[in-house]
Formats: structure tokens, C-alpha cells, sequence
């Protein structure tokens, strides 16, 4: 009986072991779902693949084709560019952009140290921005969302790694949120 007992053992422990080698690979290669496309997409993005392979058709009203933050620097005015496809009935003719940016760690030990003390609130800062583009159906636009942030606060630089979140609303009808974390230097 104990010869069962630890062939039983052995069995279910490589079995086990086993389990979690392909979880692991699963999750690193994106077949449980989470892989980049999805992790902070564009709400509603077209071509997003589906659990079972399929891609998702574009829906039926305007929405964010794509948002690049590459361009953005600290201490220099610079652009985050927006792309809004109209694939509603009507033509868009007011687009906001929301971006709110909140300090994560900051480069210089001090100043990471000094972050550390402050709240949430402290820490984040929110930039609006509203254009009067017209998009008409079945075309799409691409915005130059400028936003000129600073390089240093209180003489202290805050070049370091922030928790953002961009919205993208069309005629006030949200339709896209994109969230990140990116590092941002002078």
C-alpha cells in the first residue's frame, strides 16, 4: 500500500509541477488573454482579436483608433496624438481629451522620498483639452493633444515614472480610455 501511496504521490506532483509549466507559458505567450494588444487598449479598438481567434469588427459609432504618448517630455511643450475614427451616422464635431497623470516614483532618491509623503490628490495632476474638429462618418482624425509639463517642481526635478490615464470623449460621449504607466524625463 505504501509503494501506491508514493508512486500516487510522484505522479500527482509531476502532474501538478506540470500544470504550472503550461500555466506559466500560457500566460507569458497570451493564449489565456491579457497579451499586449488588450492590456491598456483603446476602449472598443477595432481588430482585437477574440478569445477564439476572431477579430472584433469596429463597432458602430465613433471610436479611438489610437493614442501614442512616445513625443511626451517634461520641462517642453509636447504631444500625446490622438487618433478618432467616426464609424457612427453623424459627423463629430466637438472632441475633449482628459489626461490625468499621477507620480508613481521619481527618479532622484530624495524626491521619490519626499513623494512618498504625499497623498493621491497631491500627486496628480489633470489636463483638459477641447477641440472643434469634424469628423465625418467613415473618416478619421488625428489630434495634437499639446500639453506643456513641467521639468521641475519647487526646484526639485520630477522626471520619473507616472500612472496615466487618458480620455478621449466625442460631442461629450465618452468613447475611449487608455491607462499606462510611463516614464517621463526632461
Amino acid at each position: 500500500m505504501k509503494a501506491i501511496n508514493e508512486a500516487t504521490k510522484k505522479t500527482a506532483t509531476i502532474v501538478f509541477v506540470s500544470m504550472i509549466v503550461i500555466s506559466a507559458g500560457c500566460l507569458l505567450s497570451g493564449c489565456f488573454g491579457g497579451g499586449d494588444e488588450q492590456a491598456g487598449s483603446d476602449s472598443g479598438a477595432p481588430g482585437i482579436s477574440s478569445g477564439s481567434g476572431e477579430s472584433v469588427p469596429p463597432p458602430d459609432k465613433p471610436y479611438v483608433k489610437s493614442i501614442d504618448t512616445s513625443k511626451l517630455k517634461l520641462g517642453e511643450p509636447s504631444d500625446a496624438a490622438i487618433t478618432i475614427f467616426n464609424n457612427g451616422n453623424d459627423a463629430i464635431t466637438k472632441e475633449r481629451i482628459v489626461m490625468t497623470a499621477t507620480a508613481i516614483k521619481l527618479d532622484g532618491w530624495l524626491a521619490d522620498k519626499a513623494l512618498k509623503t504625499k497623498s493621491k490628490e497631491e500627486r496628480t495632476e489633470t489636463y483638459e483639452m477641447t477641440f472643434t474638429e469634424t469628423i465625418d462618418s467613415g473618416e478619421s482624425c488625428t489630434l495634437c493633444a499639446e500639453f506643456d509639463l513641467p521639468a521641475k517642481v519647487s526646484g526639485v526635478s520630477i522626471a520619473g515614472i507616472y500612472h496615466v490615464t487618458i480620455e478621449v470623449y466625442a460631442d461629450d460621449i465618452l468613447i475611449g480610455i487608455k491607462t499606462m504607466d510611463i516614464h517621463l524625463q526632461s
